[in-house]
C-alpha cells in the first residue's frame, strides 16, 4: 500500500521476510525428509540407514512447529494487509511515537512480554465485562418514559367530525402501515398508568450482576481502548527489542494491527470545495 510512513514500512517488510524465511525453513525440512526417506529406501539396512532413519525422525519432530510458525506469520501478514486494505484512501497515516522501554533490573523481553500479556487479558476480559454491563435502574425507567410517550404518540386517533358526523379512527388506514397496536391505545388512553406499571415491573427485576449509565460505561470503554493500545505498543516494543538481540518471540494472533505497525490513522482531510 502506498502511502503509508516510513517506520511502518520497514515493520511490513520485516513481517514479510519473517514469513518468507518460516517459509524457506519449513519447505527445506520437508525436502530433507523426502530425500533422507529416498536414500533409506535405497540403503534399508546397516548404519547408514540407522543414521537416516534417526535423522528423519528428528526432521519429522521439528517440521511441526515449523509448519504452526509458518502458518501463524502467514495469517498474521493477512490480517495486517486485510486491515490496510479497509483503510480509507484519504486518511492520514503517520508512525506512531517511538516507546522508549525501560526494562526492569530483574526482567528480561520475555518476562516483559508474559507480564505485559497477562494485563492485557486482564483488560480484555474487563471490556467484556463493561460491555455487558445492564443500564441503570434510573436509565432503564427513563427509557421506559420515552416509550411510553413514542407509544402514546403512535395511539393517538384521528379524528373526524363533520355535520351529523363524528368518529375516532385508530387504524392509520395507510396501505403498507401497520394498524394501531393495544399498547399503542393504551398509551394514549393513560400513559401515567402504564408507566407506573412498567416502572413497577422495572423495580421487580433481578438485579443485574453490573450495572452503568452510558456515559460511565462509554468513558471506561474509552479509557480501556487506550490502555490496551499502550500496553500492546509496549508489548510490540519488547518483540523488536527481543529480535535484534537474537531472541525470537512470536507476536498473539490477536495484535491489533497499529500497535503491531506502530501505526497512527486520524480523521480524513476533508475534500477540497
Amino acid at each position: 500500500m502506498s502511502g503509508l510512513p516510513p517506520k511502518v514500512q520497514a515493520k511490513l517488510a520485516m513481517l514479510k521476510d519473517a514469513e518468507q524465511q518460516a517459509l524457506t525453513i519449513m519447505t527445506s525440512t520437508q525436502r530433507m525428509i523426502s530425500e533422507n526417506e529416498k536414500a533409506h529406501g535405497l540403503n534399508p539396512t546397516g548404519d547408514k540407514a540407522a543414521v537416516l532413519a534417526r535423522e528423519i525422525i528428528r526432521l519429522q519432530a521439528l517440521q511441526p512447529a515449523h509448519q504452526e510458525r509458518y502458518k501463524t506469520l502467514a495469517n498474521l501478514n493477512a490480517k495486517v494487509e486485510r486491515y490496510l486494505e479497509t483503510l480509507p484512501a484519504n486518511v492520514e497515516l503517520d508512525d506512531a511515537k517511538s516507546i522508549k522501554l525501560k526494562p526492569r533490573s530483574d526482567e528480561s523481553h520475555l518476562q516483559a512480554v508474559q507480564r505485559l500479556r497477562v494485563e492485557i487479558m486482564g483488560l480484555i476480559s474487563e471490556r467484556g465485562r463493561v460491555e455487558r454491563a445492564s443500564p441503570t435502574t434510573k436509565e432503564m425507567k427513563a427509557q421506559a418514559r420515552l416509550y411510553v410517550q413514542s407509544l402514546a404518540l403512535k395511539g393517538t386517533p384521528h379524528l373526524v367530525i363533520e355535520h351529523g358526523k363524528f368518529e375516532m379512527n385508530f387504524g392509520r388506514g395507510v396501505i403498507g402501515e401497520s394498524f394501531t397496536t393495544p399498547e399503542e391505545v393504551l398509551a394514549w388512553v393513560d400513559p401515567a398508568m402504564l408507566l407506573r406499571r412498567l416502572e413497577a415491573m422495572i423495580d421487580e427485576m433481578p438485579k443485574p450482576a453490573r450495572q452503568m449509565d452510558a456515559d460511565d460505561r462509554k468513558q471506561r470503554l474509552d479509557e480501556i481502548k487506550r490502555e490496551l493500545f499502550d500496553l500492546e505498543r509496549r508489548e510490540c516494543a519488547h518483540l523488536d527489542a527481543a529480535r535484534e538481540e537474537g531472541a525470537l518471540i512470536e507476536h498473539r494472533p490477536n495484535v491489533d494491527v497499529k500497535a503491531l505497525l506502530g501505526l497512527v490513522t486520524s480523521r480524513p482531510r476533508a475534500s477540497a470545495a
